[in-house]
């Protein structure tokens, strides 16, 4: 799921006391065109919110979109449903370029085997995630090595502050963005969405994911003694 920004919300309607979106400017989840999708005024209604579907006049294709209500709220949380924004990684990787088809087979295979409670199926498909994803970095120097050998010259072989770095010229005080940023030249709802997604991004990778990956090793080292 991808937040609407209230910004990006052309036009509203009413419904009981709550004012929701009519007509919303997004990028398509699946055409991956910027469009203006109307809203259907059919909503699936529940105790926490509205559910209802607009055609993408782009592609035609259908998109859910999720309506959040909080009690003495007028102004409700709006949702696209876009899987490429999902946090679950066998939603993220077919989107990704540069990852090998045979790491994502390998990875969605282990989702389904884990889903299906086959431990000793599991175990397998996971060792062999592991194998190609040390693979893709590691290339020839893999081989003949045990899993933990490759960990441990993984960094040697792959830039981890790329991603980080890479930001500075964007941040630039002569660049569009460090203006935008400072107030000197106006954002659209476009680029506000892309500047949320990078400040979600940067904190995922500077923060929760190091936090994750750490709290998972200790429950497993935990787990093992």
């Amino acid at each position: 799921m991808r937040r609407i920004f209230p910004g990006s919300i052309t036009a509203y309607s009413q419904f009981g006391h709550l004012k929701v979106p009519k007509s919303i400017r997004s990028i398509c989840p699946d055409c991956k065109d910027k469009v203006e999708f109307v809203l259907k005024s059919t909503y699936q209604s529940s105790k926490h919110g509205l559910m209802t579907e607009s055609a993408c006049p782009s592609c035609k294709q259908s998109v859910p979109f999720v309506i959040i209500t909080k009690e003495k709220e007028t102004q409700p949380n709006v949702y696209i449903y876009d899987p490429q924004s999902s946090t679950d990684p066998s939603s993220q990787i077919q989107h990704i370029p540069r990852i090998p088809e045979e790491l994502v087979r390998a990875y969605k295979s282990a989702v389904s085997v884990h889903l299906t409670k086959e431990n000793g199926a599991t175990a397998v498909l996971a060792k062999r995630v592991l194998e190609n994803v040390l693979k893709n970095f590691l290339g020839d120097k893999a081989k003949g090595l045990t899993l933990d050998q490759q960990f441990e010259i993984l960094p040697d072989h792959i830039n981890l502050v790329k991603p980080v770095t890479s930001l500075g010229p964007l941040m630039a005080s002569e660049g569009g963005l460090h203006k935008m940023l400072e107030l000197e030249s106006e954002m659209d709802d476009e680029m506000t969405e892309l500047t949320m997604d990078l400040l979600e991004d940067l904190i995922q990778y500077l923060f929760v994911l190091p936090g994750k990956i750490e709290m998972t090793r200790e429950q497993i080292e935990k787990k093992l003694n």
